[in-house]
């Protein structure tokens, strides 16, 4: 049997709690900032442990931070890509291949 282990716990819930303060400075939808929180979270919940290594600070820090300031990247990230021409850029591929190869 299995022993519960709350510290392990709390480390883990560190990024949630992380990405939930951030959430109640990001704009948009409440389904929008839900959204970004989950992810925040699980972005946290993967990476603190590595970073936690790279950095040598404690696990729960690392998430909390994460979880707090990977937030706010996503959220810029996520208007950046709003913005960004996709069918343009593609265009511009193509094409760009096209010339290279003599298509039609």
């Amino acid at each position: 049997m299995t022993e519960f282990n709350i510290d392990g716990l709390a480390v883990k819930l560190a990024g949630v709690a992380g990405a939930l303060v951030s959430m109640r400075y990001l704009q948009g939808s409440p389904m929008a900032r839900i959204s970004m929180a989950a992810s925040g979270s699980l972005v946290s919940y993967y990476a603190a442990p590595h970073v936690a290594h790279l950095t040598g600070m404690p696990e729960g820090l690392t998430g909390f931070l994460l979880g707090v300031f990977g937030m706010a990247i996503v959220s810029r990230a996520w208007e950046g890509l709003q913005v960004v021409p996709i069918g343009a850029l593609w265009q511009a591929v193509i094409d760009r291949i096209r010339g290279r190869t003599g298509g039609a």
